[in-house]
């Protein structure tokens, strides 16, 4: 279910069992009531399994995001990241389908 926005771009991988979220889905007393962002996810993008994205995440062209990372802040352009949270692993990075 999309709140807000979510956009893929051409030739993206999204591996088995990955999770996109451009809201918080869960209201909290004192707290976020549900916010939501868009989730903007570029071209060539390869993204493995079980990765999650939450909202406000842009994902540039080229990236590469691997196995099981939690992506909760943007990741640039042709640089791979990993992690929980997903930091960057490296670099100018390409990648071929």
């Amino acid at each position: 279910m999309v709140s807000h926005s979510i956009s893929i771009g051409d030739n993206v991988f999204i591996g088995d069992n990955s999770i996109i979220r451009d809201n918080d889905y869960h209201f909290v007393s004192g707290g976020s009531n549900g916010s939501t962002a868009p989730v903007n996810i570029g071209n060539n993008v390869w993204i493995g399994m079980n990765v999650t994205i939450l909202k406000g995440v842009t994902i540039g062209d080229g990236a590469v995001v691997a196995t099981r990372s939690l992506v909760n802040k943007s990741v640039p352009s042709n640089t791979m990241v990993g992690g929980i949270p997903a930091k960057v692993i490296r670099e100018n990075v390409t990648w071929k389908s």
